[in-house]
C-alpha cells in the first residue's frame, strides 16, 4: 500500500512544500502564512586514535536541515522538512556507512531528502497529523547538548514512517501540562524514500526491515510533562518526562517484531539572568534489535549543559548494554562520552569545538572537532 493509495488528495498538496517533526510545531496555528526554519551545521573532525589505521582520518560533513511551513486560521498547516544528513564514518542512514581505506572523506555520500512531509490539524486541546513523520516515542535528536550530541539518539531514534496520528494536552495548573502522542505507522516505500546527491534507492517491502509491513500494525505511544509551577505543588518547576513505548511489526525475513521502551527526563535551572544549567537523561530499552530474535539493546545517556550568556558547555555519556547470546562478538557493550565548548555570536551564526570517544563492537575511536552553523527562524 503506498502513500499515494492512502492519502491520494494529499500527494499533490504536500509534495511542493516541506516538513517539521510531529513533536516540534511551536509556531501560532492559528495565523495564516508562510513560516520555517533553516539550520545549517558544517563539521570537520580528526580521527587520531582508533582501532584500525584506516579509520584515523580527515572528514568534512553537514547536518542540515530546512522545515517549511504554512498555516491556515482553521488551524489546518502543511509541514515539512528537508535535510541534507552527511554522517561521520561508521554511521549508516544512507551516508557515512562506506569502507574506509585510510583516505580522508570530505562531504561524500550526503544525501539529500524528505525527513517529514504532513498534513496538521492543531487545537487548543488536541491535534492530528498524516502523512510522513518520525514518531514521537523519546528524546528528539537535538535534545542533547554538545556538537555530537544528536549523533547518539540518532543511532536509536525510529524515523521516516507513512500514517497517522495525534495528541491530546491536559493543563492541571501548578502541576504542569501533560500531552498524550499516539501514532500508527509503516516504513516508508514510496518515492520519497529515496534521496538526491547521493541516492539511498527506493524502499520496497521485499527489503524486508521491523515496520516495513505497508499496514498500520506498527505504533506509538507516549507521554509527556512540563510547565510546572513549585509555588501549590512540591514539583520543580524546570522539570519536564516523557515515556513512551512503540511496537515495530516484523517485515519480511524478520523473526520477531521490534518493541520499544523508553523514560527520559530533563530538569532546567536559572542560577542567574546570564547563568542557566539543565541535566538530563534518558533509558532506552530495545527487545528484539531490528527483528533479531536473541538480540536486546538499551541505551543509558546522562548528560549536562552550562550556559553563560553565549557560551555553551555540554556534554553526555552513554553506556550500550548489548544481549544477543548466540552472536558473543556482536553482543560486547559500548560507551560514548562527548563534550564541546560553543558560542553564539548573536546574529545566527554559531560555532564549537568538541571531543568525542566511541567504543563500539570492541573497537575504540577518539576524534576532535570543529563545527560553524548558521540558524533562523522566520
Amino acid at each position: 500500500m503506498k502513500l499515494l493509495s492512502i492519502l491520494p488528495p494529499l500527494s499533490l498538496v504536500l509534495f511542493p512544500t516541506i516538513t517539521l517533526a510531529a513533536d516540534n510545531y511551536d509556531h501560532d496555528h492559528g495565523n495564516a502564512g508562510f513560516y520555517g526554519h533553516l539550520d545549517v551545521k558544517i563539521q570537520y573532525d580528526h580521527v587520531y586514535k582508533a582501532g584500525e589505521s584506516d579509520e584515523e582520518i580527515n572528514e568534512a560533513y553537514s547536518h542540515s536541515h530546512l522545515e517549511l511551513g504554512y498555516g491556515f486560521n482553521s488551524g489546518i498547516s502543511v509541514n515539512t522538512n528537508i535535510q541534507l544528513e552527511g554522517e561521520p564514518a561508521g554511521h549508516d542512514h544512507g551516508g557515512g556507512g562506506a569502507t574506509l581505506d585510510g583516505s580522508n572523506r570530505y562531504f561524500e555520500d550526503e544525501p539529500l531528502f524528505v525527513r517529514t512531509l504532513t498534513l496538521n490539524y492543531d487545537g487548543d486541546h488536541f491535534g492530528v497529523y498524516a502523512g510522513k513523520f518520525d514518531p514521537v516515542i523519546s528524546f528528539d535528536e537535538h535534545v542533547l547538548p554538545g556538537i555530537y550530541g544528536y549523533q547518539i539518539i540518532d543511532e536509536y531514534t525510529v524515523r521516516e514512517k507513512i500514517g497517522l496520528g495525534g495528541y491530546g494536552k491536559l493543563k492541571a495548573g501548578d502541576f504542569g501540562t501533560h500531552r498524550l502522542d499516539v501514532s500508527t505507522f509503516f516504513a516508508d516505500t514510496t518515492f520519497l524514500s529515496n534521496s538526491l546527491l547521493h541516492e539511498r534507492g527506493d524502499t520496497g517491502k521485499d527489503d524486508g526491515g521491523v515496520s516495513n509491513t505497508e499496514d498500520f500494525s506498527s505504533f506509538a505511544i507516549s507521554v509527556s510533562g512540563s510547565d510546572f509551577y513549585s509555588l501549590n505543588s512540591d514539583i520543580p518547576e524546570g522539570l519536564s518526562y516523557r515515556v513512551g513505548f512503540a511496537h515495530l511489526a516484523a517485515g519480511e525475513g524478520d523473526e520477531n517484531s521490534e518493541k520499544r521502551f523508553s523514560i527520559s527526563g530533563q530538569y532546567k535551572h536559572n542560577f542567574t539572568s546570564d547563568l542557566k544549567g539543565r541535566l538530563l537523561g534518558e533509558i532506552v530499552h530495545i527487545d528484539h534489535l531490528n527483528g533479531e530474535a536473541p538480540h536486546d539493546r538499551t541505551y543509558h545517556t546522562v548528560g549536562a549543559e552550562i550556559s553563560y550568556r553565549k557560551w555553551d558547555l555540554g556534554s553526555t555519556y552513554t553506556y550500550v548494554r548489548n544481549e544477543n547470546p548466540e552472536e558473543a562478538d556482536e553482543a560486547l557493550n559500548g560507551e560514548v562520552f562527548q563534550t564541546s565548548l560553543s558560542y553564539q555570536f548573536g546574529n545566527g551564526l554559531y560555532a564549537g569545538a568538541g571531543y568525542k570517544y566511541q567504543k563500539e563492537e570492541g573497537e575504540k575511536n577518539n576524534r576532535i572537532g570543529l563545527l560553524i552553523g548558521y540558524s533562523k527562524a522566520f
